[in-house]
């Protein structure tokens, strides 16, 4: 899957941040294609696809813990 930055989304977050989706869902931005960001739950597994404009950047995630059993999520 190709990552395709455009201008509607210079002011999203980078690929392979931490982000939460309007759901509370936290995923690991794999990509954008079209007008989908594709996130991967941190522990790995089945990607899924978000309107961009609905994901943010969870800042100071403790990202090498993200997905194991244990790891704290700051919600």
């Amino acid at each position: 899957m190709k990552s395709m930055k455009s201008p509607e989304t210079d002011d999203l977050p980078e690929i392979g941040a931490l982000v939460r989706d309007a759901t509370g869902r936290i995923g690991r931005l794999m990509a954008y294609t079209r007008a989908r960001a594709w996130l991967r739950p941190p522990g790995g597994g089945r990607e899924w696809d978000v309107e961009p404009g609905t994901i943010t950047e969870i800042p100071g995630w403790d990202a090498a813990g993200a997905g194991r059993e244990g790891a704290v999520q700051d919600r």
